[in-house]
């Protein structure tokens, strides 16, 4: 595996959750389930930490990183601010190509679903929301908003109410809706309540999650690399 196809596999796997906030990334352990030297494994760590959802701490190594309440809401308040930015951008530009996707997402995610395979819904809601960001054209706003969804994926594998919407299949289609109306005002207003409905499927006072082997994360590599 290159170093690329490394990183997108610890990358989706926290994203989906089958690595939990907290959980150990040991270098020996990450290289075994690859099939590569832990020298490979150091800078993808590293690479991870740059996008805030790994932290590495002196003489104990790499982790999940495990968002605090204040993290949690603060990421969420910073997603409303820059995503009612990003939709309002959007209805001004965007062309039937753009919906198109942004469709095909949300049915992928609704297959995904009722298939009960939540971790890979959980990832394309993530990408509904890149998608979304880059059909501005402003890669650094994509890059942004990608940064974003990423530790927001962490607070809510740690801090979401059991059998809650969370990111919700129907505020994304309401979303693309009022995009293709052209309505900014309308996109604006939806976008944000659609956030608000995120941050309310969490409870801020609980932390359920609990770690799990990287074997078990990585099982359906089918052994190393």
């Amino acid at each position: 595996m290159t170093d690329d196809e490394i990183h997108r596999e610890i990358f989706d796997a926290i994203v989906e959750g089958r690595l939990a906030p907290g959980d150990k990334l040991g270098q020996d352990e990450l290289g075994k389930v690859f099939g590569v030297s832990k020298t490979r494994i150091r800078p993808i760590l590293h690479r991870l930490t740059d996008q805030k959802i790994v932290t590495i701490e002196p003489m104990r190594g790499a982790f999940v990183a495990r968002p605090s309440v204040e993290e949690a809401r603060a990421v969420n308040a910073a997603r409303q601010i820059v995503e009612e930015g990003v939709i309002r951008a959007a209805t001004r530009v965007a062309q039937p190509k753009h919906l198109k996707l942004l469709r095909e997402i949300v049915a992928e995610e609704q297959t995904a679903r009722n298939r009960q395979r939540g971790g890979h819904a959980h990832r394309l809601t993530g990408e509904f929301h890149y998608e979304l960001a880059r059909v501005t054209g402003n890669e650094v706003v994509a890059e942004l908003v990608q940064e974003l969804v990423s530790r927001d994926s962490l607070v809510v594998a740690l801090y979401q109410r059991p059998n809650s919407a969370g990111c919700s299949l129907k505020g994304h289609a309401d979303l693309v809706d009022k995009i293709a109306s052209g309505d900014e005002e309308a996109a604006a207003h939806a976008m944000r309540h659609h956030l608000q409905d995120v941050m309310a499927s969490l409870d801020l006072g609980d932390e359920g999650r609990r770690p799990q082997s990287l074997a078990n994360a990585f099982a359906h590599l089918g052994g190393t690399k």
